[in-house]
């Protein structure tokens, strides 16, 4: 099951806290426990603040997408998604752990159960978060 809520912000910092609110609340909703409410806050207001700078960096002022909901599989989904251009300096095409303005893609693999990167016309980072009870915490290896 995807999730089922979507949520469109302009690419402006100041709507970071909106994203970050809105997405917690229908996971608090869901059954989320609130320690793993304040690792998805986190993962959320870096994910989105590095979609908007995404867009600022093309001058694009098209919203950034955030989809959200429960999966169906004990898990809350989120998916942040931009149309903006890489960081400067980075491979055409390619994601890195490393993302410009953020703490970095691997402080949101480090607090999401299940984070999957996808590049192309713009990034979107999928993540999915246990509802309840203790994260699946794993080591993540630099490739």
């Amino acid at each position: 099951m995807m999730p089922d809520v979507e949520l469109l912000v302009p690419p402006g910092a100041q709507y970071v806290g909106l994203a970050r609110l809105v997405v917690t609340a229908a996971a608090r909703q869901a059954g989320m426990t609130n320690d793993r409410l304040e690792d998805l806050k986190i993962a959320v207001s870096e994910a989105t603040a590095n979609a908007i700078q995404a867009h600022q960096r093309t001058g694009d002022d098209g919203p950034v997408q955030l989809q959200f909901g429960p999966t169906g599989n004990g898990h809350f989904g989120v998916t942040i998604a931009d149309a903006g251009l890489p960081p400067e300096g980075s491979a055409p095409g390619a994601v890195g752990d490393r993302v410009e303005g953020g703490l970095s893609l691997t402080l949101i693999r480090g607090l999401a159960d299940v984070v999957d990167v996808a590049g192309g016309s713009g990034t979107s980072v999928h993540m999915r978060f246990i509802v309840g009870g203790s994260p699946a915490r794993r080591v993540v290896e630099d490739p």
